[in-house]
């Protein structure tokens, strides 16, 4: 029996071409022979072709499967890139608003404060009333006492004070400058005649204005002339 080593059909030993694909076969040593000899059966032998084909679509699916794996990368990669920024720009944003509004409430604070100092000066300064001016009379009679007006703001009108005038004479105190209790009137004046009258004109008088509870709010010194009349500081 011969096999055909075109496509492995067996033949008979006489036959000069394969019964099924008519391949010649008298031109070649009988494939039984092969198969004798090497043991292995022509029909059992592997086709080229179909393990050239095979292995083609192996690597083919492996090309294609390592493409994806690639492409899948290169997506989760610029994904993540993608997502750092936005966080890093969102993280900048973040810090840019919060300076932002530190520095709103920094000068919102100074605003705030600044108004308060001004009105607590304001405040203080309207506080208490000071000797503003005012005036001294004095009589031409031996007997005549003299009398201090002092201007101390009208809007202290009605508030309780305390006063002290200590006049002098060429350096002679001529009065003892005792302190009296008096009430702003309601044009702002505070007036305080002298205890008795005076030996000589006064050259000097030094006013210093309490308030109620004996604190000094204000002093004020003035010369004057040594003559009667009226005179204003």
């Amino acid at each position: 029996m011969v096999f055909c080593p075109n496509c492995g059909a067996e033949n008979a030993d006489s036959a000069k071409f394969c019964k099924q694909c008519g391949h010649a076969l008298g031109a070649n040593r009988p494939i039984k022979d092969n198969y004798v000899n090497t043991g292995i059966d022509p029909s059992a032998r592997p086709n080229d072709n179909s393990n050239l084909s095979s292995s083609n679509n192996s690597n083919s699916k492996s090309d294609n499967k390592n493409l994806i794996i690639i492409c899948l990368t290169i997506v989760i990669c610029a994904l993540l890139i993608a997502g750092a920024m936005v966080m890093f720009s969102n993280g900048n944003a973040n810090d840019d608003s919060d300076a932002l509004s530190d520095s709103a409430s920094l000068n919102s604070d100074s605003v705030d404060n600044a108004s308060d100092m001004e009105t607590s000066t304001q405040a203080t300064q309207e506080s208490y009333p000071t000797i503003q001016g005012g005036s001294f009379s004095t009589g031409s009679s031996a007997s005549d006492k003299t009398y201090c007006t002092v201007y101390v703001g009208s809007e202290h009108a009605g508030e309780k004070v305390k006063i002290s005038i200590l006049y002098s004479y060429n350096g002679y105190a001529l009065n003892q400058g005792k302190v009296v209790p008096k009430t702003v009137s309601s044009d702002g004046y505070v007036k305080v005649a002298s205890a008795s009258a005076l030996d000589y004109y006064p050259d000097d008088a030094y006013i210093t204005l309490y308030d109620n509870n004996g604190d000094i709010l204000d002093t004020k010194e003035i010369y004057l002339n040594t003559n009667s009349g009226k005179q204003t500081f």
